[in-house]
């Protein structure tokens, strides 16, 4: 990228570029109404080459290319069958490209990754394919992998078979990033999937493309990366390299490595704010210095064109804060503690139920406020909180309550911690809480499974490191019981039946470390549908297919007919 250092050049030419900006929008707008001025399309047309040859003379390689894209597609334009479509796409072009030129000239730097989205929209509008995210980014990319990877165990003819599962793994992954369900889980899946990959293929000339593509996907999980369409398609050309491992087999481990691709994963790794690990090893090999992040990325993407947000989860919020200001002062009432101002109550009440018939919750603003009018004749020294009446009120504030629950579930994936099926006198909150608390539970029995499986690992089998783990998992299988998670259940079973029966076993052969990465798979695969289910954006029953193919593979196959 070529920064602008000294933007005199560009203010001194900024009147003339908006200037040729609004005469080509009004010649588009022209043309568009009435389709026999052709004259004033190719004016239009004139404009765009215009700017474009301006924007070659500043070095703004991204408006250079946006100008040249505008004036393709204006070009195209009476032969499109679409004009009014291609027109609004210019038009939104047009706002884009004086916005960026304002961005460059108060900042003075030219982000040309800024332009990237808006020229892929326009782009895809006159259908034609997409650029990549880094297109201006440039590598040296005859650089090899270092350190190189260890030998592999694994015999080349057994690849296919064993990437076949691993592809699974990793489609599972790919589908929650692409239906936006749990990014965050779907990625560490993903990254399991060609950890694996890479480490069964070994030293191969196609290790680069796995190293890179390993790198780029733990960038995105470290810095929680935007999943933009180009990097979604990036995702999705891994799943591609993976299947031609399958189908065609030991020759793809020795083809060339495709480079756009491994270009494409440099850059997503050199976003990222951190340097240690995996990514460091590429940013060390490729020599990518700091320059930019993917969140400054975003910050001057927002900056330059804006953002929004959520109202109803802001209202929901307000809702929840409200109503427990108000079972806030009834414990006090019941507690004698102070004595009770049933007005600011029953005012409470109506804000309240104001609030509820903006968010189309009429039914039960109407016996809040019906609610409101007993209460507010209520006085303090006459009320029972251990009456009937007492009762019947908090009843109310609980179906509210629950009511308001529902309002912000509507905004987030219905997932099993988030049950529907509840009783009606107790808070769903209170209940979603108790089930939070036993997924993070379950999650920690997990965590400390893992280590003491790598421990046995590490250790050259030594039984010692094993001898609790069937016991945490009964725990984490009793946490999934009280969950209603009998299908994950059954495969915690199933990993307690495997370290019980044949690793503890004191006749038993030594397992393979391939063995010992197929379990890990299959608790991975359920530590990751916990957390997403922690974290309130599910991952889908998908995983848990991966965690049970796992245990198949280890000869302790889970029933399947059991309902989820």
């Amino acid at each position: 990228m070529v920064a602008i250092t000294n933007t005199t050049s560009l203010t001194f030419l900024k009147e003339e570029i908006d200037s040729t900006l609004h005469e080509a929008e009004k010649r588009l707008e022209a043309y568009a109404a009435d389709e026999s001025l052709e004259d004033q399309l190719s004016l239009c047309v004139e404009a765009f080459h215009q700017l474009r040859g301006i924007f070659q003379v500043l070095e703004l390689p991204a408006a250079t290319l946006m100008a040249e894209e505008m004036e393709l597609v204006a070009q195209s334009t009476s032969n499109s069958g679409d004009v009014q479509r291609y027109a609004r796409a210019l038009s939104q072009a047009i706002v884009l490209l004086g916005r960026y030129l304002e961005y460059v000239q108060l900042k003075n730097r030219a982000l040309p990754e800024l332009m990237i989205g808006g020229i892929n929209e326009l782009r895809r509008e006159a259908r034609k394919s997409l650029i990549l995210e880094s297109h201006f980014f440039a590598v040296d990319l005859s650089r090899d992998r270092f350190p190189a990877i260890a030998a592999a165990d694994t015999p080349a003819e057994e690849i296919p078979r064993l990437c076949r599962r691993l592809r699974h793994m990793y489609q599972v992954g790919l589908l929650g990033v692409l239906r936006s369900h749990n990014s965050q889980a779907s990625l560490k899946l993903m990254a399991r999937a060609l950890s694996r990959i890479d480490r069964l293929c070994g030293p191969v000339p196609v290790s680069r493309m796995w190293w890179v593509a390993r790198a780029a996907v733990e960038a995105m999980i470290a810095d929680e990366m935007v999943l933009t369409p180009a990097r979604k398609a990036l995702l999705s050309q891994y799943d591609r390299q993976i299947k031609k491992v399958i189908y065609e087999g030991v020759r793809v481990l020795q083809a060339d490595v495709p480079l756009l691709m491994v270009k494409e994963s440099i850059y997503v790794a050199s976003l990222c704010s951190q340097s240690s690990g995996l990514i460091g090893e590429v940013k060390q090999v490729y020599d990518l210095r700091p320059r930019l992040t993917a969140a400054v990325l975003q910050d001057e993407t927002v900056l330059m064109s804006g953002g929004g947000g959520s109202v109803l989860r802001t209202v929901a919020g307000n809702l929840k804060t409200e109503l427990g200001d108000v079972k806030q002062s009834l414990e006090m009432a019941s507690q004698g503690v102070a004595d009770t101002d049933y007005a600011d109550v029953a005012d409470a009440l109506g804000r309240i139920a104001g609030t509820l018939i903006m968010v189309n919750l009429n039914q039960e603003a109407a016996k809040i406020r019906e609610r409101a009018t007993i209460v507010r004749a209520w006085k303090s020294e006459a009320i029972d909180p251990m009456g009937l009446e007492f009762q019947e009120f908090i009843d109310d504030l609980l179906s509210i309550e629950n009511a308001i629950a529902g309002l912000e579930r509507t905004m987030t994936p219905l997932d099993d911690v988030k049950n529907q099926e509840h009783n009606s006198r107790i808070s769903l909150y209170q209940l979603d809480e108790a089930r939070v608390a036993v997924v993070g539970e379950s999650r920690s029995g997990l965590a400390l499974t893992k280590r003491g499986v790598a421990s046995y690992v590490e250790s050259s089998w030594d039984h010692m490191h094993l001898a609790n783990i069937p016991s945490t998992l009964a725990s984490v299988s009793g946490g999934l019981t009280f969950l209603n998670l009998h299908r994950a259940k059954a495969v915690m079973d199933a990993c307690r039946q495997y370290i019980e029966q044949t690793l503890l076993r004191e006749d038993s052969e030594k397992p393979t470390t391939e063995q010992m990465e197929t379990l890990a798979d299959a608790i991975s695969s359920i530590d990751y549908y916990l957390e997403s289910m922690e974290e309130q954006k599910p991952i889908g029953e998908s995983v848990l297919e991966v965690a049970e193919e796992s245990m198949e593979e280890l000869g302790y196959p889970v029933a399947r007919a059991v309902a989820q």
